[in-house]
């Protein structure tokens, strides 16, 4: 009787102790589809790569914008120093209204498991691409991190290269690329 009681009372003290504020879908363990991202960009340019959610495939040169697009690796040391900016940013309203799009692609992985356990342990709930041949070397050149900025007709306007050092600048580059307020 005295092993139940604790349960219900560790159970109880658990359930109080939250915030009510929902999870990231990444959180949670699902990984999230790429339906959102516009793909409509004519173009007789191909890099296809998987939706790490394996629901479809994407032309990378046929991605339009405003999308915001972050070349990571999960053992990469600058990707996941500046993940939490991306993740912070994601929650902003504007991309969750989705005037502005952000996606992920995942690039030189050892391991099928690696790009998605690092977007469940890191809460990044929104789109992401893989490359597991290492193609899009090609377009994004051979380190990570590097950052993209896509205006309305899918044209780079920007490129990051390395990790963002800041929440601020990571912030202050959408606002000066996309002409928006944060």
């Amino acid at each position: 009787m005295r092993k139940f009681s604790l349960l219900i009372i560790t159970a109880l003290l658990l359930s109080s102790c939250s915030t009510g504020e929902q999870l990231p879908i990444a959180a949670l363990g699902v990984i999230p589809s790429c339906d959102e991202i516009d793909t409509s960009k004519k173009t007789s340019k191909e890099l296809k790569m998987s939706c790490l959610d394996g629901s479809s495939e994407i032309n990378y040169h046929g991605i339009k914008g405003p999308i915001v697009i972050n070349v990571w690796a999960s053992w990469c040391t600058g990707c996941k120093e500046e993940m939490p900016y991306f993740v912070d940013l994601y929650a902003n309203p504007i991309f969750k209204s989705g005037e502005i799009k952000l996606l992920g692609i995942d690039v030189d992985e050892k391991n099928a498991d690696s790009g998605p356990n690092f977007i469940k342990s890191s809460g990044m709930s929104w789109p992401h691409l893989e490359d597991t041949d290492g193609r899009s070397k090609l377009v994004f050149g051979p380190g990570v991190p590097v950052t993209y900025f896509l205006d309305n007709s899918g044209e780079v306007i920007h490129k990051h290269i390395g990790a963002f050092r800041s929440k601020a600048e990571l912030y202050e580059a959408v606002k000066k690329y996309f002409e928006v307020k944060l």
